[in-house]
């Protein structure tokens, strides 16, 4: 089976996107773009994958998901 991004939220999976990365992110595309950081962050925001939720900081999301028994697995 292809694991896809869609397939393994439908079996249920959880995906955390780091907060301060996303407004990190958006500053960079409204300062090459010249558009309103605000107004891209909210467009991110509503494009977030299926199943995902932002957290403060992606480090703090891993190691809270840690407390509960979670494993983070990197693959390259």
């Amino acid at each position: 089976p292809v694991a896809t991004i869609s397939a393994v939220a439908k079996r249920g999976t959880h995906f955390a996107v780091c907060d301060m990365a996303t407004n990190m992110l958006t500053g960079v595309v409204a300062n090459a773009t010249k558009g309103v950081q605000e107004a891209i962050y909210q467009e991110f925001v509503r494009n977030l994958i299926p199943n995902s939720h932002l957290v403060a900081a992606g480090v703090v999301g891993v190691n809270r998901a840690q407390e509960y028994g979670y494993t983070l697995l990197t693959a390259i």
